[in-house]
C-alpha cells in the first residue's frame, strides 16, 4: 500500500515527540496495552496521555481493541512497515545513500 503525501506528514509529526516515541516503544515491546497501563508506563497525567494517544490514532499508528471495559492498543506495524518503506523506495530513486561508511573511507596500506 502507498501512503500519501498528507499520511507521512501525520506520522512523522506523531513521531516527533519524544513522549509518543516511548509510548510505541512500550507498546511495541509487548503484545498489546491498555490505556491504564500507557499512563504508568510514561508518568503522565491521564488527560496528557490521552492527548499523546489521539495524535498516535490520528496518525494510524495505533490500533485498538476493546476487551470488556479495557482498551487494548497494539502498534499498526504494517503502517510502520509502509512508512520506512517509503524512504527506502525514495532514497533508492534518487541513487541511494551516496555516503560511505566510516570503514570505506579509510585507506588500505
Amino acid at each position: 500500500m502507498g501512503l500519501s503525501d498528507k499520511e507521512i506528514v501525520a506520522i512523522a509529526g506523531a513521531l516527533s515527540d519524544k513522549t509518543r516515541m516511548r509510548i510505541l516503544r512500550e507498546i511495541s515491546g509487548r503484545e498489546s496495552m491498555t490505556c491504564g497501563e500507557t499512563e504508568k508506563v510514561a508518568h503522565l497525567s491521564q488527560p496528557t496521555i490521552s492527548h499523546h494517544l489521539k495524535i498516535l490514532f490520528k496518525a494510524g499508528l495505533l490500533k485498538t481493541r476493546k476487551s470488556g471495559r479495557h482498551v487494548n492498543l497494539t502498534l499498526n506495524s504494517t503502517l510502520l512497515d509502509d512508512f520506512g518503506r517509503y524512504f527506502s523506495l525514495s532514497s533508492r530513486k534518487r541513487g541511494g545513500n551516496r555516503r560511505r561508511s566510516v570503514g570505506a573511507r579509510r585507506k588500505s596500506k
